[in-house]
């Protein structure tokens, strides 16, 4: 068992990375004094922010249409791009069109399962919505019964963290993404032992 798992047994939570792949380590990781993270296998990882995952309601409806958007601002929607590209560089980035926000579509690979997923900015500037795209539904055959997954919204998209974790001041669509990957990792753990591993990131291990 190793100490992660150990310490999750007993609800403290350590930790966590993610990869550029969007793989979720928790050892092996050493900071540069510049702010960088870097592990021994994989290179550049990011931290995964405080987070809690919960689901089972709809998904607040964004902001309303109006001719202008926040991201407008270049400086603004540069910040997100910027942070993509650092830590997840395969993600493709799709501008803002007439009727559709600016998102990125790319692969997180948990180790145990590729998922292509959509990161969708919001025009509230709230925690952006994050969908799998294709594929099976998120869920396992129980003998004829369906059970989704914990920790979804009703339409189906990734509730990756409660609204009052996100912080658009702080916060990019990497941030999104991360824990994205850290939902999806859960997922693929609960997949094979019908027990949802983590409740999120709330409490550090010293």
């Amino acid at each position: 068992m190793t100490i992660a798992a150990l310490l999750g047994h007993f609800k403290i939570d350590v930790p966590r990375y993610v990869t550029m792949d969007g793989q979720i380590v928790f050892s092996g990781v050493t900071a540069s004094d510049s702010g960088n993270y870097t592990h021994t296998d994989h290179g550049t990882v990011s931290p995964v922010a405080n987070h809690t995952f919960h689901g089972g309601e709809d998904e607040p409806a964004d902001g309303p249409d109006t001719p202008t958007h926040w991201w407008d601002d270049s400086d603004a929607l540069a910040w997100h791009i910027e942070d993509m590209k650092r830590c997840f560089p395969k993600f493709i980035f799709v501008p803002a069109s007439e009727k559709a926000a600016p998102c990125w579509i790319g692969e997180i690979d948990t180790g145990r399962g590729k998922f292509e997923v959509i990161v969708v900015l919001r025009r509230d500037r709230g925690l952006p919505s994050v969908a799998k795209i294709g594929g099976p539904q998120l869920g396992v055959s129980a003998g004829r019964r369906w059970i989704p997954s914990p920790h979804l919204y009703l339409n189906g998209n990734l509730c990756v963290a409660d609204r009052g974790d996100w912080r658009p001041d702080e916060h990019t669509a990497a941030t999104a993404t991360a824990w994205a990957a850290h939902w999806l990792a859960a997922y693929t753990e609960w997949r094979i032992t019908r027990r949802w591993p983590v409740e999120g990131v709330r409490s550090r291990a010293a």
